[in-house]
């Protein structure tokens, strides 16, 4: 399944940077490097997404300056 990375400058519905690869590495190496460029930021926030079989997306990771990194448990 296909593995989104969401860059946003703005809380939603602010408009977003986004990129898709069908690895997970490929697309966590994308949003660690967001993070690592752009991540002090105040504004931004950095979202790992997963595309289920259906569409959805399903947040994995996310990140803010205030809160760092979130993880969700998958189910």
């Amino acid at each position: 399944m296909p593995f989104h990375v969401r860059l946003r400058f703005g809380p939603p519905p602010s408009p977003a940077i986004t990129g898709t690869w069908d690895s997970e590495a490929t697309a966590e190496r994308k949003f660690r490097g967001f993070i690592g460029r752009y991540g002090s930021r105040a504004d931004v926030r950095i979202e790992l997404l997963e595309e289920t079989a259906d569409g959805q997306l399903i947040v994995v990771r996310r990140w803010t300056k205030d809160h760092g990194e979130e993880t969700r448990p998958r189910s």
